[in-house]
């Protein structure tokens, strides 16, 4: 209770003064302090930017490749290829499924869906955000995969750091179930 009263006394001796520093006009030298002010704050960005690519929104596209191989054993690998354009932070999502309708068996969905965000630095890096979502349909004579069984899927999503018009191999995943494994390979190229 004391904590209140001293907190209202304190509120009526301050209201006057901040209601007359209100409507009192400022000064010259209040003006060009402002200034000041807003110009270090300005300056502070600046430096920011160009130490962290974040800061600074390029307006350019990038066009984003991805080369999925699935690969059993020593067979004939499967290639796949997402290609899309998205502009610098912003996303790009492409969605591919469908469903496969077996003899005999319960029917099983396939998909491929890409999500990327690319962000162009000043220096000229590429920081891609991608994110993958791959469901395969059966290999025909895989004797490791059961009537039952079909290959595993993968899910990933990471953060890589490119450079303009090079691949990368951005991740090797084995399946748990046989000897396949899935090999997906990365190009973003910014288009000028």
């Amino acid at each position: 209770m004391k904590n209140a009263i001293l907190i209202a006394a304190c509120l009526v001796a301050v209201t006057p003064s901040l209601v007359a520093a209100q409507t009192a006009p400022k000064t010259v030298e209040q003006v060009k302090k402002d200034v000041e002010q807003t110009q270090a704050i300005k300056t502070k960005i600046d430096e920011a930017a160009q130490f962290n690519p974040r800061f600074v929104r390029t307006l350019t596209n990038v066009q984003i490749e991805l080369t999925l191989t699935d690969q059993t054993g020593a067979g004939a690998s499967d290639k796949k290829i997402v290609s899309m354009i998205a502009s610098s932070g912003n996303w790009g999502k492409v969605r591919s499924a469908g469903t496969v309708y077996p003899p005999a068996e319960p029917p099983y969905p396939v998909q491929l869906n890409v999500d990327a965000r690319p962000l162009v630095s000043i220096e000229g890096p590429i920081q891609l955000e991608i994110t993958l979502e791959y469901s395969p349909i059966r290999g025909e004579g895989d004797p490791k995969v059961g009537p039952r069984q079909r290959p595993s899927g993968i899910n990933q999503s990471q953060t890589v750091v490119m450079q303009s018009g090079k691949s990368l191999v951005i991740s090797q995943a084995a399946d748990p179930i046989s000897d396949r494994k899935v090999v997906v390979e990365v190009k973003a190229t910014v288009l000028k």
